[in-house]
């Protein structure tokens, strides 16, 4: 896929999602993601809870640097940044913790 075709998918028109996102001692800046809620099973105890995740797809070039700690904002929530997985691929997974 070249970066023009990646650049459309996460369009606001096709799968994107406005949101902004602050560095940690940073400016805001707006970029685009794709949001969604992961589930997973959670151990407590004896007992598996289902619950949720948020996590937003984004371009690797549009948070450069992003790390623990920076803040993303979407829908007038603030969330924490708690995990990075780039793909190689000029995509990152990122892991948010509603504040």
């Amino acid at each position: 896929m070249s970066l023009e075709q990646l650049a459309e998918f996460f369009e606001v028109s096709e799968h994107g999602t406005a949101a902004n996102y602050t560095p940690s001692g940073g400016s805001v800046s707006a970029i685009t993601v794709i949001f969604r809620h992961d589930y997973y099973l959670e151990d407590v105890g004896n007992v598996g809870v289902e619950t949720q995740q948020a996590v937003i797809t984004v371009q690797t070039s549009k948070v450069p640097g992003i790390a623990h700690g920076d803040l993303i904002e979407i829908d007038s929530t603030n969330y924490n940044v708690v995990g990075v997985r780039p793909d190689g691929t000029g995509i990152s997974e990122i892991v948010l913790e509603a504040q």
